[in-house]
């Protein structure tokens, strides 16, 4: 019997069942499967899994490659995609979240067995990111690291990143609402998310950036800070978003 947790992503039942049953015949016994990039999502919280066995062409708002980004936002876990197309700008998408590898469809025993065995002896034997790297989050190349520093009119002012609400765009100019007063100036957001630690704050709509911390509530469509204002969460940003909180749902 063997120990190793393996997630199955797809949205095909009959695929799914075929790949658990291969994987039970090679005797691994704790086998999970999700239909859809939530699914996926709230098994990969509660279980950490080993290995995922993606399908490239998941059914709704995410595809496989998109549900990938997500996942390795949220752990270390080699990425097995399965696909039955050859389309170069697919690959050269997937290509980009460094896959652990690639199963094509119609697929056999024998090909699931070696990308198994292959991927889970380099992942046993292979330095964790914690044992190479001994930077945490919060390590910065900065001297002050709880705090930014924005130009308003003729000074630098100290801004806590705390006292920071939310951050929203407006053509090649972005406002900057915090505790005291709001900063405009000429940024894009994508300097802004360079700027801002990604441990504090997330992307949640092409036009807005949130302080973590400052989260009351939220929907699949809004999300209510602290402050009172209001940000909308992008449709493609959902589940990005919902992957780096911490929740609590129905089984």
């Amino acid at each position: 019997m063997k120990e190793e947790r393996i997630l199955i992503v797809e949205d095909d039942v009959n695929i799914a069942e075929n790949i658990e049953e291969i994987l039970e015949l090679l005797g691994y016994v704790n086998i999970d499967i999700a239909n859809s990039a939530n699914q996926a999502i709230k098994v990969i919280k509660k279980y950490k899994p080993d290995l995922v066995f993606m399908d490239i062409k998941l059914k709704g708002d995410k595809d496989g490659i998109e549900l990938g980004e997500i996942i390795k936002q949220m752990i270390e876990v080699p990425l097995v995609y399965v696909t039955s197309y050859s389309d170069p700008t697919i690959i050269e998408r997937a290509k980009r979240i460094n896959p652990a590898g690639f199963i094509v469809k119609p697929f056999n025993t024998n090909d699931i067995h070696a990308i198994v065995e292959i991927v889970l002896y380099n992942k046993r034997t292979k330095p964790t990111m914690e044992a190479v790297a001994t930077k945490s989050k919060d390590d910065s190349p900065y001297l002050v690291t709880d705090a930014v520093f924005i130009k308003a009119d003729n000074a630098y002012e100290r801004v806590p990143y705390t006292d920071i609400y939310y951050v929203e765009a407006n053509g090649n100019m972005v406002t900057i609402f915090t505790k005291n007063r709001n900063y405009t100036i000429r940024k894009s957001m994508k300097d802004m998310e360079e700027k801002l630690p990604s441990h504090l704050f997330l992307r949640v709509q092409k036009s807005f950036i949130v302080q973590l911390g400052q989260i009351e509530s939220f929907s699949t469509k809004d999300i209510n800070l602290m402050s009172g204002a209001v940000v909308q969460v992008g449709r493609q940003y959902y589940n990005s978003f919902l992957a780096k909180l911490n929740t609590i749902t129905e089984s």
